[in-house]
């Protein structure tokens, strides 16, 4: 490890990365603090000292996510934090990078985070994930006819329960898990908590619940995570939700993945107009908040099994990881040339063929078209990747996927 890296010490470190969070403001109150103060020891975290204290710190935690049916081992960057006094030091880049090095020595073949802002871990090689969809509805407009039962009352003492629950969820392509369960212990610091759940998991488990936070007694009611095993289980949250409707005029969630929910309100047009600049407004928003890069590309491609043409070509990948890593670090990126195959069988093998078509791409626009957040004939367009067009629209064809979605905001 370089001289200015150092892993995270919880006695010597803790108060500097505490007032580096507050000063970022992701910590706002001593609820909070208590929280952080009992998760950041069981994360993975390295930090950036000037003057024998902390001013730049990064949190990862393992994790998992899914490709098609397969699991790939990710990397969950969490916090990347950086002090007023150590900006424009390249301190948040070097330690992030250092983070993804040991995550790759430790078996990780992803990485994925939630960004700030779109751009700056681009320099690290994260291309950005697909559009999520937010909505905020009167739950009395639901059209969900289904009888649901009374439900358990969810308390932050049951955070295990919870992240086990999350963990044995329904995920389809791109969904997340963080194997770290603390990270829920922290979340559930809210001070009007709403979490609702039913326990027919296995030997009694916490099967499907939604969990938020409550504004006031008529909303909104800010739903920040839910899990299911099957779609009869997310109808019943649904018929739970509508249930409160009789008192909560407003609920925000992100849309589940199996279902387009205005398909489920009634007259969602007219009831937004009719709450129109109020507190309660509907609304139905878009947007990209996340990003994911390849930390080991044969490891991802012998994962990657497609019912599809099978495509044989060169890949020249480049990595802007490498201008951040230390000398301490084995792993330099994923950049080089590979003879990749995508197919029923995937395969990247270093080197190169002379009688193949050759794509060009960064290590983020290529992950961008393998999770199949865009066709790579529309990456050609506004990212860094560049084919022929035979070769675009044959892996248009073959990267017809579904849209990725995480299912865990983190």
């Amino acid at each position: 490890m370089a001289a200015d890296i150092l892993p995270y010490n919880h006695a010597r470190d803790f108060k500097a990365v505490r007032r580096i969070h507050y000063e970022v403001g992701w910590l706002s109150d001593a609820a909070g603090a208590k929280a952080f103060e009992k998760m950041v020891p069981h994360l993975q975290g390295v930090v950036y000292p000037i003057d024998g204290e902390a001013e730049c710190a990064v949190f990862t935690s393992p994790g998992a996510m899914r490709y098609l049916n397969e699991d790939l081992k990710m990397c969950a960057v969490l916090a990347v934090t950086t002090s007023r006094i150590a900006r424009k030091l390249g301190a948040a880049k070097k330690l992030t990078a250092h983070a993804l090095a040991s995550a790759v020595e430790a078996g990780a073949e992803v990485a994925t985070l939630g960004m700030f802002e779109q751009g700056f871990y681009d320099r690290l090689g994260f291309g950005t994930g697909a559009y999520a969809r937010a909505m905020r509805f009167d739950p009395a407009t639901l059209s969900v006819d289904r009888p649901f039962r009374r439900p358990k009352r969810l308390k932050r003492k049951h955070w295990r329960q919870i992240h086990q629950a999350m963990h044995g969820r329904m995920r389809g392509h791109g969904g997340c898990v963080l194997h770290e369960p603390h990270i829920i212990r922290a979340e559930m610091a809210h001070d009007n908590l709403v979490a609702l759940g039913y326990y027919d998991g296995p030997d009694g488990a916490l099967s499907h619940f939604i969990w938020g936070e409550a504004k006031n007694g008529h909303g909104p009611y800010n739903i920040y995570a839910y899990a299911y095993r099957n779609t009869d289980q997310l109808f019943e949250l649904l018929a739970l939700i509508k249930s409160l409707g009789d008192q909560v005029v407003s609920f925000a969630m992100e849309e589940p993945p199996e279902i387009q929910l205005q398909d489920l309100l009634k007259q969602p047009f007219r009831n937004r107009g009719l709450a129109e600049g109020s507190k309660h407004a509907g609304y139905h928003r878009t947007h990209a908040y996340w990003q994911a890069r390849i930390l080991d590309l044969p490891k991802c491609l012998a994962k990657t099994r497609m019912d599809a043409e099978t495509v044989t070509f060169n890949l020249r990948l480049t990595d802007p990881v490498a201008a951040h890593v230390d000398g301490s670090n084995a792993w330099r990126g994923v950049a080089g040339d590979y003879v990749v195959t995508l197919g029923e069988q995937s395969s990247a093998d270093a080197g190169r063929a002379a009688n193949l078509p050759t794509l060009e791409a960064s290590v983020g626009a290529f992950t961008r078209a393998w999770l199949g957040v865009r066709p790579a004939s529309s990456l050609a367009l506004t990212d860094d990747l560049r084919a022929d067009k035979d070769l675009l629209h044959a892996l248009d064809r073959v990267l017809r996927l579904p849209q990725p979605h995480f299912g865990w905001d983190f």
